[in-house]
């Protein structure tokens, strides 16, 4: 008996609790905002309709300039070397055109014809570089817009009852999950939805513009322990209760749930450790996902240069964030994406943000 005992007090001294908490596994989350091209401001805040399709021009010529095709390549090698198992994807766009105009497609015009011609897609671009390394877990469609455009400035060309539109764009915003192939995460059901609280900017003072914004998540598991992903995209512009009440919605919903829950996305928010507020009520979302109990397992200074063409721009803030509830060890976390090297022939850099990309620990 006593030989027993002893044995039995050599084992605990070798492997103490501590070391068995440590057998919790890890797993490798990453949230990348890739930029969906371009500034959308110019269309967005145009006080008439020439106003209107002079700056769809501006918009769809910088996202010509912003060649997702080409920042494609080190977008899918950040992923790639990151060896996340789940990765969530923000503004991976869907751009279509018409040609000639038919004046749009609703809300803006209801009797025209939405347009159908791709122009780039930004997921199948980014699947092509990724090859068999990740697969696509669930898209979720967000905003979904079209106006006429006057590409070449010139309202002697293209459509001259509609300022001189060349064509139509459309463009459609999603949000994306991915899962690394070969990761000993296991995913299952997904779910998505959208936030009822919007911003709903008025174009040229007459048509009002329903910017959908929501989220996307997968049930996941390591073994027997089992999480919840959820990848989200905060409002960007408007007054700034608009995602901090987007935000309240994800406590009443997708994170609302007993598993353990890793929330990713862009949240447009931040606090002061973040050098945040840019402007006041920036911290507002953040603030109302921590009260909540969401714990800050990421890295900052994530966001964002003016211009992808600036060689010397760098991060100053951070609105992308991974968090957890319960709150998580984090492992390690780190920012991709401001590594010179990165940037592609035509001297752009993958996005305006960069990655973030996390290690965490999962409870027993």
């Amino acid at each position: 008996m006593k030989t027993a005992l002893t044995l039995a007090l050599a084992v605990a001294l070798l492997f103490p609790v501590s070391a068995q908490a440590q057998r919790a596994p890890t797993i490798t989350v990453m949230t990348r905002n890739v930029f969906l091209g371009a500034d959308l401001s110019p269309a967005i805040n145009a006080q008439t309709i020439p106003q209107a399709i002079d700056g769809a021009g501006t918009v769809w010529n910088e996202l010509q300039a912003t060649k997702f095709a080409e920042r494609a390549v080190p977008l899918a090698r950040e992923i790639r070397a990151s060896k996340a198992d789940l990765v969530g994807l923000q503004e991976v766009a869907l751009w279509r055109k018409q040609t000639p105009s038919d004046g749009g497609a609703p809300p803006i015009n209801p009797g025209a014809s939405p347009a159908t011609e791709v122009e780039i897609d930004f997921l199948a671009e980014l699947r092509k570089h990724l090859g068999n390394s990740y697969r696509v877990v669930v898209v979720q469609e967000e905003f979904d817009a079209e106006l006429p455009v006057d590409a070449d400035g010139n309202d002697a060309t293209g459509n001259a009852a509609l300022s001189g539109a060349d064509f139509d764009a459309r463009l459609t915003m999603r949000d994306v999950i991915l899962v690394r192939r070969g990761s000993k995460v296991k995913v299952g059901k997904t779910r998505r939805g959208h936030f009822r609280t919007r911003f709903e900017p008025t174009i040229a003072g007459l048509f009002k513009l329903p910017v959908d914004r929501g989220w996307a998540s997968v049930e996941a598991r390591v073994g027997k322990r089992q999480f919840r992903f959820v990848n989200t995209h905060l409002e960007a512009f408007g007054d700034p209760k608009i995602r901090e009440a987007q935000a309240k919605e994800l406590t009443r919903g997708p994170l609302k749930t007993k598993k353990q829950v890793v929330l990713v996305g862009d949240l447009n928010s931040g606090v002061k450790r973040h050098n945040q507020p840019e402007r006041p009520g920036d911290d507002l979302a953040f603030k109302a996902l921590a009260k909540f109990g969401l714990k800050d397992n990421g890295a900052v200074q994530s966001c964002c240069y003016p211009s992808l063409f600036d060689a010397n721009a760098v991060f100053d803030h951070t609105v992308d964030h991974v968090l957890t509830k319960p709150g998580l060890r984090t492992v390690r976390a780190f920012v991709t994406g401001k590594d010179p090297s990165a940037r592609t022939p035509s001297g752009l850099w993958p996005s305006d943000h960069g990655g973030v990309v996390s290690r965490i620990r999962l409870r027993r």
